[in-house]
């Protein structure tokens, strides 16, 4: 394996890629739900990720469409819906596995959860574009000063990590929180933009798992400028073994507990259904 370069968020264990529970456990669970990340951290997850967007009344939730079609019992377009009607939704009952009632967490009501677990790190992502503009940024910030999340020591000492596929939104929060580390997400298809990764003022790149099995050498390319990596999302194991040989700080994953197994050196646990 190859070793990571001390980064600015470096894995905490310091032979593999830290696991970054996406949505939660998701491939088991309803997506972004309390159960989801309960259980995640039952498993064992080093890291929590989420993704925000705002209500017409400005309050930050944890969706991931900009619709709510695919995860609930409504469909409502999350930016022109009040946290009331969102907060009536089932979000739990389609999934295949689960097949029980759930509700949207608020941002808050998830960072209240995970100030039970000080040692967790939260990659809280914000989803653009957006009619809210650069305010979902600003309620991200709102949050996390609340909880007293929005300073640390340093980058490697930080519980939260914000990350976008906006540029535009990287260099917001920069400057609403610049001790908060960041993630620059991107995909497949807009990778080479991404040069140099220093003038994005992002701590962390974040390619997909596609672009790292075409690509590998980036994540040596970004270390070098003294840039982590984050790679999404995650769940075969030979994917897995990939991003710990190439030296991945983090991976996000929907399959926390067979991520844990594979990268600390057992044989994977049976797959389940894989999430996006």
């Amino acid at each position: 394996m190859t070793v990571p370069a001390t980064t600015h968020l470096p894995s905490p264990v310091s032979t593999r890629s830290g696991v970054v529970a996406h949505r939660g456990a998701s491939a088991e669970f309803p997506e972004l739900t309390r159960v989801a990340y309960q259980q995640a951290l039952e498993q064992g997850a080093e890291a929590l990720e989420v993704d925000v967007r705002l209500t017409s009344d400005g309050v930050p939730v944890l969706l991931h469409d900009p619709r709510t079609t695919r995860v609930a019992d409504r469909d409502l377009w999350v930016h022109a819906s009040t946290l009331e009607q969102i907060s009536a939704l089932d979000v739990g009952s389609w999934h295949p596995v689960h097949r029980a009632p759930e509700t949207v967490l608020t941002l808050r009501s998830f960072l209240v959860m995970a100030e039970a677990y000080p040692d967790v790190r939260l990659f809280l992502e914000t989803k653009h574009p957006v009619p809210s503009g650069g305010r979902v940024e600003t309620a991200l910030h709102d949050e996390l000063r609340y909880f007293g999340l929005d300073r640390a020591t340093s980058f490697a000492d930080s519980r939260a990590v914000m990350m976008s596929f906006s540029v535009a939104a990287v260099r917001r929060f920069r400057r609403l929180a610049p001790d908060v580390p960041t993630v620059q997400l991107r995909e497949r298809r807009n990778i080479v933009k991404s040069w140099p990764a220093e003038g994005l003022g992002a701590q962390l790149m974040g390619p997909s798992i596609g672009t790292l099995r075409a690509r590998p050498w980036l994540v040596e390319y970004w270390r070098s400028r003294g840039m982590g990596t984050y790679c999404w999302t995650v769940d075969d194991p030979a994917d897995l073994l990939l991003c710990r040989d190439l030296g991945v700080d983090w991976v996000g994953t929907n399959v926390p507990s067979r991520a844990l197994t594979v990268l600390d050196g057992g044989a994977p646990r049976t797959e389940g259904p894989a999430g996006a």
